[in-house]
């Protein structure tokens, strides 16, 4: 069995327009002309503190619009939620420990609306939080996902 992995960050699925493209270009364009300028300044030595602090901070935004581009590429660094043969992995909070514990550790799983809780045998209880899935037609794929492994393994399901 495959690992069935779901993705629990905004904008996770939905579609990226072309418009993102284009500010993504137009971005990566700004932050060149603004780090060509700083060089020529700094190489022709006609440069104030208060200028560099300036640029500098101009390129803070560029530059948080191209990580996050570069988080929707590596999705494992974000919020997921991972099913696989050997058990589930999970990471509430970006960039935090990933939560991990095996199939035959569940005692029960209890699937609400925006919500799955594994309560484990040592009556430890995780909560899987889904309001950040936005698209009806994936939270209704998680959950059927989620009720199919958990039958699979003879699992309780509230």
């Amino acid at each position: 069995m495959q690992d069935i992995s779901f993705r629990l960050f905004e904008g996770a699925y939905t579609i990226k327009p072309r418009a993102e493209q284009r500010m993504l270009l137009l971005a990566a364009a700004a932050m060149a002309l603004q780090v060509g300028l700083l060089l020529y300044l700094l190489v022709s030595k006609a440069f104030a503190t208060e200028l560099v602090v300036v640029f500098l901070l101009n390129l803070f935004v560029p530059a948080y619009f191209i990580f996050s581009i570069w988080l929707d590429h590596r999705p494992q660094y974000r919020r997921h939620l991972t099913l696989s043969s050997d058990g589930v992995r999970y990471r509430t909070r970006f960039m935090r420990p990933e939560h991990e514990f095996e199939w035959n550790e569940i005692d029960l799983v209890r699937l609400k609306l925006f919500k799955v809780i594994f309560i484990l045998k040592n009556e430890e209880v995780h909560e899987v939080s889904l309001e950040r899935i936005q698209h009806d037609g994936v939270l209704q794929q998680v959950k059927e996902q989620l009720l199919q492994m958990a039958r699979l393994k003879g699992l309780e399901i509230h």
